[in-house]
């Protein structure tokens, strides 16, 4: 992996990001219907009423993610798919500005590297390198 300095203010220090995007579409649909027929004069006697109930449930989950595609360079290129690529995000700390690669990147944040220097500067150096006797 290889080192990156920012495109805009030449800065070193970079936090890998990603883009998150949640859909939830969650619908709910419930339907009553109620009936009652009473007696009609007509030729025939309907002795009592009829009633109907219906009652109708439906229920959608969905959900959603993004993907990055890579246009194929193919001559007709509606015969051949696009290839999904993974999109890393680094975010400047000195700017802010967010630089996209295809490929990882070896990055290191302030944070980070304050860390380094502490471990390092933790270690005792005095014996390094002598011969015991």
């Amino acid at each position: 992996m290889r080192k990156i300095k920012c495109l805009v203010c030449s800065g070193k220090h970079f936090r890998k990001g990603y883009y998150e995007v949640n859909t939830d579409i969650d619908i709910h649909s419930i339907a009553y219907n109620s009936t009652t027929t009473y007696n009609i004069p007509s030729s025939f006697t309907i002795a009592e009423p009829i009633e109907v109930d219906t009652t109708i449930h439906n229920e959608t989950i969905t959900s959603s993610n993004i993907d990055f595609r890579l246009v194929s360079e193919e001559r007709n290129r509606f015969s051949h798919s696009d290839n999904q690529v993974f999109v890393y995000k680094y975010i400047c700390e000195d700017c802010g500005y967010i630089m996209s690669f295809t490929k990882e990147v070896k990055v290191i944040s302030k944070k980070e590297e304050n860390e380094q220097k502490q471990k390092v500067s933790g270690y005792d150096w005095t014996e390094f390198g002598k011969e015991k006797e």
